[in-house]
């Protein structure tokens, strides 16, 4: 019978094969619990039970899919919002947190300006009803893809936040690489989500836009970002005629992949005060 300590003892490599080795066997006869839950949306019956029906769990990362000004920030404003919970409950009654006390949430921004950034980091303790302590967010819009993929690595493994972070909202993610076609970059960026994730034991959620005209989001990195991710939503909005957003309509946000319990599809608009509610 092979002993885990008597494999590659002498390791040279850079991979580090044998500590993959002891790391990433899995035994099966180890009953493992599953990955505890980060935010969910609604419930579902399993057995006698009802349980949380996962948005994200705790060691993975997510998605969020549309068309440009469908209001995705919006949806992700309040995914940011119920992890902190409060006042959240009345605008969307089923997003609910798990496990978050004392854990960082970092908010960050890769597209637009520092006062339109801030705008939508407000949103989030406006819906709350109050400014979280454990909340900090991120302009990159100025920094090079890879300035701010390094930066995301120094806040998991380097920064003080480090160990203590929850969950990292990301919108979004075709802007950490130069080119969303490039196989190498997408893949390197999916690992990376994969290892961030997985590392730091929180979830990661980000945006994608979606291609015009299409279902599919933007180049490879929508591919391989959705292949892996565990959770892909999609905000669809109403269109006229011409394809157009009818801005006054409220957006359907579905559940379209998930390694998990699908949540049922539901409809949110945005009020007159700039916060999104459920409808």
């Amino acid at each position: 019978m092979l002993d885990k300590d008597d494999i590659f003892k002498e390791d040279t490599s850079s991979s580090n094969p044998s500590k993959i080795f002891n790391d990433a066997s899995i035994d099966l006869f180890d009953k493992l619990k599953p990955q505890p839950v980060c935010i969910s949306i609604g419930e579902h019956t399993f057995g006698q039970y009802r349980n949380p029906t996962p948005f994200g769990s705790y060691g993975d990362y997510s998605c969020i899919v549309g068309a440009s000004k469908a209001k995705k920030s919006f949806l992700k404003s309040a995914i940011c919002g119920a992890f902190f919970g409060g006042m959240v409950i009345d605008y969307f009654p089923n997003l609910k947190s798990h496990q978050t006390a004392s854990k960082w949430l970092i908010d960050i921004d890769t597209e637009q300006s520092d006062y339109h950034s801030q705008r939508v980091f407000k949103r989030v303790t406006d819906m709350v009803g109050a400014m979280p302590p454990n909340y900090a967010n991120f302009a990159l819009r100025r920094y090079t893809p890879q300035e701010r993929m390094d930066f995301i690595d120094w806040l998991v493994y380097e920064s003080p936040y480090r160990g203590k972070i929850g969950m990292i909202s990301i919108d979004g993610y075709a802007d950490l690489i130069s080119d969303f076609n490039d196989i190498e970059q997408s893949q390197t960026l999916t690992s990376n989500l994969l290892k961030w994730s997985h590392d730091a034991n929180c979830h990661i959620t980000g945006i994608l836009h979606k291609n015009f005209g299409s279902e599919k989001p933007v180049g490879h990195v929508g591919s391989f970002v959705l292949k892996k991710a565990e959770t892909v939503v999609f905000v669809v909005p109403e269109v006229d005629d011409n394809g157009m957003v009818l801005h006054n309509q409220p957006v359907k946000v579905e559940c379209r992949y998930s390694r998990n319990m699908p949540f049922e599809t539901f409809s949110f608009t945005v009020g007159s005060d700039h916060l999104p509610r459920e409808v």
